[in-house]
């Protein structure tokens, strides 16, 4: 009796036991397919839960049916990951189609591009000739920002006689309009170009100021406009990187010009030469930023093909080694030696080189992948398109960049929309960067018309003004407004000189200064004094 006493106690336990098991998968269950519900994650997934879910309420011959086929499906995908992987035709899917249009919609015939002859000076191309071992160090950074002599500088003299093949051939490429380079769409290879280029700016900034010194003025004006043109041409790519070089590149003739008309023989005719080519040199940030955001969209929308491959019947599936994409580049990344630290090189080749284990595990993630994420890739760059509207707002003249800036929170969200907002979003700053620095830029070019300007009317009174509104009448209205803050721009005489500056985004007067400080609460710089200095150049003039 007793014994059968236990074994009734047994069962109960069991059954107990078996009812809080059942009862315990069901709230959790529940609770998953809640939370996935509420923050609207993968319908996969939420139409799994709820499919789960539900089998709790099936009767017990058909909920026993329901485990078997569960059972079945899971035997199922572990035989298909460990099933040898057919990769015969398969490749990782991009989106040909755009990528072709954006090309044809940049394309420019041969003789009309520039790029053609950088292409060739890039097949001769020799960093240690542009990068000389002079005797000083510090020869490289003199000739490139003062005037000077060669019998003070013999070894910069013999260098550059070195280079006047190069010098010639980047002189004629200045002379043609339109530049565009194939648009390069591996990351690997972004600024493969920007050493090159900044080194053969320096070579005509460097060759332009020994003209300068030595009175071979239109010379030494040539070739500060063949440098403004090279930026130029980096400026109509519709790379970001691209800009910003061009931008920089633009920056160094700017400068020399500027100390050229206030400090130099400035006659009419090289004022006219100076001004027409500064003035040449255009801003249209709708249009530029337009054609950034072209190439940036596809860029991310090529990301996808870590996820998604296609065969040559244009038959899409889950990309079923993610990382295969990525290996060619990380070879390179190794080969280049930039990691130092032993863990990430180890961690890099486990990438490269996955054991057996890994690579069926990385194979099993694609049933992750293929809950979680959109079905097909064209799925997945419509969300990325209409996340990137917000940004093509930008580019429009009437755009509030200080509202633009208010983003009202937005609640997590379990889903590949939210990703991308929360990829962008950490993108969204860089454009307000840019921006920035486009109008300081073209605050810049203005402030080197005035220059002009000033130098236009020192040269018809022997003196330089009290005021801007004595040389109005010498220059473009337009010049005179600071598109920084859309006011003016400071001028004070200084005995003999004068200062000239933009009053930066706050518009306050301080004399010149800039000064910011690290926020280490907003993990970026604060600027304190915002002024920036148009002239003399902060190292003072020489």
């Amino acid at each position: 009796m007793s014994e059968q006493k236990e074994q009734q106690t047994e069962k109960k336990k069991a059954g107990l036991a078996k009812r809080v098991l059942k009862w315990f998968g069901f709230g959790l269950l529940t609770l998953l397919l809640i939370i996935s519900i509420l923050f609207q994650g993968p319908w996969k997934a939420t139409t799994l839960l709820a499919v789960f879910t539900a089998s709790f309420f099936l009767p017990k011959p058909y909920g026993k049916y329901f485990w078997l086929c569960v059972g079945g499906v899971v035997v199922a995908l572990i035989v298909w990951v460990f099933l040898p992987e057919e990769t015969e035709g398969w490749r990782p899917y991009t989106f040909d189609k755009e990528m072709a249009a954006l090309k044809a919609k940049y394309a420019v015939p041969d003789e009309q591009n520039a790029a053609i002859i950088y292409n060739q000076l890039l097949e001769d191309y020799n960093k240690a000739e542009l990068e000389p071992n002079f005797v000083d160090p510090n020869l490289k950074d003199l000739i490139r920002k003062e005037f000077w002599l060669s019998k003070d500088y013999p070894e910069a003299a013999q260098w550059l006689k070195q280079q006047q093949g190069t010098i010639a051939k980047l002189i004629e490429t200045s002379k043609i309009e339109e530049c565009r380079f194939p648009i390069n769409f591996d990351i690997m290879k972004f600024g493969e170009r920007s050493g090159p280029i900044r080194r053969w700016a320096n070579l005509l900034i460097s060759a332009g100021n020994n003209d300068i010194a030595e009175g071979r003025i239109e010379d030494g004006l040539e070739k500060y406009i063949a440098v403004l043109q090279m930026g130029k041409h980096q400026c109509q790519q519709p790379a970001i990187i691209d800009l910003l070089i061009g931008i920089a590149i633009e920056a160094l003739p700017t400068s020399n010009l500027k100390r050229f008309i206030v400090t130099g023989d400035a006659t009419e005719e090289y004022l006219n030469m100076a001004e027409q080519a500064i003035a040449k040199t255009e801003y249209n940030w709708g249009t530029d930023l337009s054609r950034i955001l072209d190439c940036e969209k596809l860029y991310a929308k090529n990301y996808l093909e870590i996820l998604y491959e296609v065969n040559t019947e244009g038959k899409i599936r889950f990309n079923r080694d993610p990382f295969a994409v990525m290996r060619p580049s990380m070879e390179k990344l190794l080969e280049s030696n930039q990691i130092k630290d032993q863990e990430q090189i180890e961690l890099l080749k486990s990438r490269m080189y996955p054991a057996y284990w890994h690579k069926k595990l990385i194979k099993a993630s694609t049933i992750l992948n293929w809950f979680c994420m959109p079905s097909t890739p064209q799925k997945a760059g419509e969300i990325i398109d209409s996340e990137y509207k917000r940004f093509y707002a930008m580019a429009e003249p009437d755009f509030d960049w200080q509202k633009g800036e208010e983003k009202p929170a937005k609640m997590l969200r379990l889903n590949y929309r939210y990703l991308v907002e929360r990829v962008t979003g950490i993108v969204e700053p860089v454009y307000y960067s840019i921006h920035d620095t486009y109008l300081r830029t073209i605050s810049q070019q203005r402030g080197a018309l005035l220059t002009i300007a000033l130098r236009r009317y020192k040269n018809e009174t022997s003196h330089w003004p009290e005021s801007l509104d004595e040389v109005k009448p010498l220059a473009a209205e337009e010049i005179f407004v600071d598109p920084v803050n859309g006011g003016s721009f400071a001028y004070k005489l200084a005995e003999d000189n004068f200062k000239l500056y933009s009053k930066g985004k706050n518009n306050i007067d301080e004399d010149g200064q800039y000064n910011s400080t690290w926020d280490p609460n907003s993990q970026e710089y604060k600027e304190e004094e915002d002024d920036w200095l148009i002239w003399p150049p902060k190292g003072g003039c020489k």
